[in-house]
């Protein structure tokens, strides 16, 4: 199994994300089970994307409303590093892109998750499953 962190590739190489949001189905989040290890890339592989690390997942993933995010969720969410270092998110300031997240008050998939240390090096290149 993998996640793409691609709209949050540096927060998560930064160890700044510890937490994604996704519109998911029940049936695929499902999938991931507390204590499940999961490839973190920084873009789907079938198209073209990296493995970029490890993470473990902390709990199963819970549906929640995106107007229920909380300050602690910019933070977790890699946004606050972000908005640091100038960095934008769909191409937007990520204050806004989260202000905006929350107004639409869609319901998503929460999957909380701590990263693992992980070796490139001892790792296959890997480019594409597909």
């Amino acid at each position: 199994m993998f996640i793409s962190f691609a709209w949050t590739t540096d927060p998560f190489l930064a160890d700044a994300k510890d937490m994604t949001r996704r519109y998911w189905t029940i049936r695929h989040a499902m999938f991931f089970r507390k204590g499940m290890i999961v490839d973190a890339y920084d873009r789907l592989p079938h198209r073209k994307g990296k493995k970029i690390g490890e993470i473990k997942i902390l709990k199963k993933p819970y549906p929640q409303p995106t107007g229920q995010m909380t300050e602690e969720d910019f933070k977790r969410e890699g946004l606050e590093w972000m908005q640091k270092n100038n960095q934008k998110i769909k191409g937007q300031d990520a204050r806004a892109f989260f202000e905006e997240w929350k107004q639409k008050n869609d319901t998503v998939w929460v999957l909380e998750f701590e990263k693992l240390p992980w070796d490139k090096s001892l790792s296959k290149q890997q480019t594409s499953l597909f």
